[in-house]
């Protein structure tokens, strides 16, 4: 039976790939990338041709044989050519080499790994790899800059890049079920990620496995343990738990990969999936974080429906200040309807009150009034209700006064409303 990528792939990663084709029109960008890749060789091959080792059936016909089980089990030609890299740590990669008269599939990994992974643990690691091909990852890398003078890490917008990276995460979990059609052996499976994750082994750690994976089931209960344990590995405990729903699932024994005991429906797989990765979002946690965020949402509302023109540059501002500070969904957490924000602005005040300090409120404060200067004036009705926000905050008046004009002596009117009508005359007049 023929595998279905689209069936296999983690539907997360389908849908934040099409939204990056869909709102980012990468595509264009992505043809003349490689366009330009034709013409422009970089020696990505060359590179580990010369730092190092091609494994042929000759030089090690373990390596070889294992990416031959690899390739007849996912179905594909083994043409990727695999080199061995002098690094002690475990480590995988895979990367796309473009060429003007062809592209060539290169999967690199390390001594440390070759030497400490059993055939299984190699396969999924080899597995992954390949899968990461298969979906069509690889690709997507040329929005990564490599120009110093580009503070960001992607050619992307902001907002583009926050789903970008985000998809990333997604990504892996796809490429996982990949290694896990290949080994078939989910303990194998995770015993690969946790060497390659953290360098142990048998040595120094109890591979246990089904202990391991019930950890996601404690830290999912605590907001605190989210955020911490996220901070520095963000994927690790969520992959494994993912790996083990993937693989008692319909969907793993429809593809010809029956490893662990269970029928889990397609939908109830994916939900289960889709809560796991959401742990590892970027959104606040802590009540304080929590209610500074629905103030800043819900008050910045109000100053922008203060006045009779609600400007796009004060639109954009709020949505981009809860983008940078707090979460990647700001859209989600924005509030239009009054009478809500009427019941729920004073009880998320109330808890700044009670559990904030001087600094957090000013810095609401703060960042309401730059929304309010955005379009290159502040209203009367603008400033009254930063006011009658500060007073939920217990601010005094004077230090709210102050907290105004800092914003302005800060970040200046940002728009120029003389502009604005200049261009604004400059369309109407080109308009046919």
């Amino acid at each position: 039976m023929a595998l279905n990528w689209e069936d296999i792939r983690y539907r997360g990663d389908i849908r934040d790939v099409q939204e990056l084709y869909d709102s980012y029109r990468i595509e264009d960008y992505l043809e003349a990338f490689e366009a330009n890749r034709h013409h422009q060789d970089e020696g990505v091959r060359e590179n580990l041709l010369k730092h190092g080792i091609r494994l042929t059936g000759q030089l090690s016909p373990r390596i070889f044989r294992l990416h031959a089980e690899t390739a007849a089990a996912l179905e594909v030609a083994g043409d990727a050519e695999i080199f061995c890299l002098p690094d002690s740590d475990m480590n995988a990669f895979a990367v796309l080499d473009i060429r003007e008269d062809r592209t060539h599939s290169l999967i690199g990994i390390t001594a440390g790994a070759l030497e400490h992974l059993e055939d299984a643990e190699i396969k999924f690691i080899l597995g992954h790899e390949m899968g990461h091909f298969l979906c069509g990852h690889n690709r997507l890398n040329a929005v990564f800059s490599t120009d110093e003078r580009n503070p960001k890490a992607t050619v992307l917008p902001p907002f583009g890049e926050s789903l970008f990276l985000r998809w990333r995460k997604k990504a892996e979990v796809s490429a996982d079920r990949a290694g896990l059609l290949v080994c078939r052996d989910f303990h194998a499976a995770a015993r690969a990620l946790l060497k390659i994750t953290f360098g142990l082994t048998e040595k120094n750690l109890n591979l246990e496995i089904d202990a391991l994976v019930a950890q996601i089931d404690e830290i999912s209960g605590s907001t605190e343990m989210i955020e911490e344990a996220f901070a520095s590995h963000p994927l690790l405990p969520v992959r494994l738990k993912a790996l083990e729903l993937f693989a008692g699932s319909e969907r793993a024994k429809r593809n010809g990969c029956d490893v662990l005991p269970g029928t889990l429906a397609d939908d109830a797989l994916e939900d289960g999936v889709d809560r796991l990765v959401v742990l590892s979002r970027r959104y606040p946690t802590k009540p304080l974080d929590v209610a500074m965020m629905h103030v800043l949402a819900m008050a910045g509302v109000l100053v922008l429906g203060a006045d009779a023109d609600v400007s796009d540059e004060e639109v954009k501002l709020l949505v981009q200040q809860l983008h940078t500070v707090f979460t990647d969904e700001p859209e989600d957490v924005i509030v239009t309807d009054r009478e809500e924000i009427a019941r729920r602005l004073p009880e998320a005040c109330r808890v700044i009150v009670e559990q904030g300090d001087d600094d957090a409120k000013q810095f609401l404060l703060s960042r309401i009034a730059e929304i309010a200067l955005a379009d290159g004036a502040l209203m009367d009705s603008e400033a009254e209700q930063i006011h009658e926000v500060a007073k939920m905050l217990e601010v005094p008046e004077k230090v709210t006064y102050a907290v105004i004009v800092g914003a302005a002596q800060s970040v200046g009117f940002r728009a120029d409303a003389k502009l604005n009508r200049i261009a604004a005359q400059l369309r109407r007049s080109l308009s046919p």
